[in-house]
């Protein structure tokens, strides 16, 4: 029985996770937030909601601090008049200038910039001026778990704090840092997945919890545990992929994108003929994915309770387990109830749950990045990305609880052709059955569409960053990406630096 995010939302409160409760003016802007993008700090005046407007819903939302213990995300944009305080004058001013003709709020006022004025005012967090920062319509509960959810991101672990004993990094920013925190990373940081076995079949290398072949290892005086051969497995293939950490921004929102939706927009058998056979994934509960390169993980906490373990040897325990599951294919066992622990001499677990639920909060809450001003020559390419067929697999928007997402994704598998084919399966609970594929169950050379929302911001390219710009990433593509691959490479120089804008522009 499907679960809807009101009924998810419920039992995620019950174990004591702070969750977004929708207000009833739910953004449906979220991909469409800003015309540029700024330094952090920045904000715009009179935008007290961080809706990216200014309008009578601002005057709102400042009433609702004052008085009623609403939220404030930016104080800086709330003081309206810029007299250095908070008060029943701000909305006042504002309604004044919007609807009798009163004086044009002071600078940053029509664009993004900070505070000429000094003041005691800050502000916490505008996502319309600032990449790494909420969306709007948190509690103020949610936003301060947010908050200090990014603190942690960029907190390096010790190892007296429990890293190791096998690791790659020892802090989440240290592989989702560019071009800030909840960001990609350069190719230095790359790091391998390894299995044994032929798919679907593969298992995780002797000694290590899982396919992620660790850099060090804290009893065997730092070095990275060798990487496996056929000989030292029995003669059993072995097959090793690099990955490219992937983007954060928005993409916490896809737990907000149902079911119906993700099985809507599949074709696994391509019954339209158009070339496209988009299926969806499934974790090993069979619930239907949404996070990594292969649509594996259904739900944040599942994503990064496992990148922290495999990453940093962090251990934790559950912050909302099976409940925090999106929604059912079938009931779940007890999967996501369990406590990942380790042998380094940290108690276990290492990261509190008050505390990881603040990362989980980040990573839910973390706004899509501010798209750019939308150009003649922008829409010139985006015409030119809707005629190749592009956005056949990259539907430019999802519906979902919390209102459009402009994310540019389907969430579902492509075959992309034997050159960024893999080699991997990661398809424990079942990916959705096509006669297209020999064995469902393999993933080998399948991965879920990449959103393009921020794209101009999270270079390298492709699951393992190997194209080092978006010309050479569309280039790249295979499978049931080659016609548009081809009628790509088919355009002039100029027309494909239009649609090189318009992916610049997202």
């Amino acid at each position: 029985m499907l679960k809807t995010p009101v009924e998810r939302a419920a039992g995620a409160r019950r174990s004591g996770f702070r969750v977004w409760r929708a207000p009833l003016t739910v953004l449906v802007l979220l991909g469409l937030l800003a015309p540029s993008l700024h330094a952090a700090g920045e904000f715009e005046r009179g935008d007290a909601n961080t809706d990216g407007m200014v309008n009578i819903a601002d005057g709102v939302t400042a009433l609702e601090y004052l008085f009623v213990g609403g939220v404030g995300y930016c104080l800086d944009a709330m003081d309206t008049n810029d007299d250095g305080d908070v008060d029943i004058s701000d909305p006042i001013s504002l309604i004044n200038y919007l609807f009798a003709s009163g004086p044009v709020p002071p600078a940053p006022f029509g664009a993004c910039g900070e505070d000429p004025t000094p003041d005691n005012l800050g502000c916490s967090s505008h996502a319309p001026c600032n990449l790494g920062d909420a969306i709007p319509g948190l509690t103020q509960e949610e936003l301060d778990s947010f908050l200090h959810g990014r603190e942690l991101m960029s907190h390096n672990f010790t190892v007296e704090e429990g890293v190791g004993p096998l690791f790659n990094a020892t802090s989440c920013e240290a592989c989702h840092s560019t071009p800030t925190v909840g960001g990609s990373a350069p190719t230095y940081r790359n790091f391998f997945l390894v299995a044994v076995g032929q798919p679907p079949m593969q298992s995780d290398p002797p000694g290590l919890p899982s396919f992620v072949l660790p850099s060090y290892n804290l009893n065997d005086g730092g070095m990275r545990p060798a990487m496996p051969t056929s000989a030292s497995v029995g003669g059993q293939t072995v097959t090793a992929a690099q990955r490219n950490a992937p983007p954060m921004f928005g993409v916490g929102l896809f737990e907000f994108v149902s079911n119906s939706t993700i099985i809507g927009l599949s074709d696994p058998n391509d019954s339209n003929g158009d070339g496209i056979s988009g299926r969806f994934n499934a974790d090993g509960f069979g619930n239907i994915g949404r996070f990594g390169y292969k649509a594996q993980a259904n739900f944040i906490e599942a994503f990064i309770r496992g990148a922290a373990f495999n990453q940093m040897g962090i251990t934790t325990n559950p912050v909302e387990g099976n409940s925090g599951v999106v929604s059912y294919k079938y009931q779940v066992g007890a999967g996501f109830n369990v406590a990942t622990i380790d042998q380094d001499g940290a108690p276990d677990p290492e990261v509190s749950v008050s505390d990881f639920a603040d990362i989980i909060a980040f990573n839910r809450f973390l706004a899509p990045p501010p798209q750019k001003e939308f150009t003649t020559v922008v829409f010139q390419g985006q015409t030119r990305f809707h005629s190749l067929g592009c956005a056949t697999c990259h539907v430019p928007e999802l519906p979902s609880a919390v209102g459009p997402l402009a994310a540019y994704s389907d969430l579902l598998l492509h075959d992309m052709g034997p050159g960024l084919a893999d080699g991997l399966s990661m398809s424990g609970g079942g990916a959705q059955f096509s006669t297209l594929v020999p064995d469902h169950l393999v993933t080998a050379s399948e991965f879920r569409t990449q959103p393009l929302w921020g794209v101009r911001l999270s270079g390298p390219w492709l699951h393992d960053g190997r194209a080092d710009t978006l010309h050479e990433a569309i280039l790249l593509h295979g499978g049931e990406a080659q016609s548009s691959r081809d009628g790509y490479n088919a355009l002039t120089p100029t027309e494909q630096q239009q649609v090189i804008e318009f992916l610049e522009a997202l």
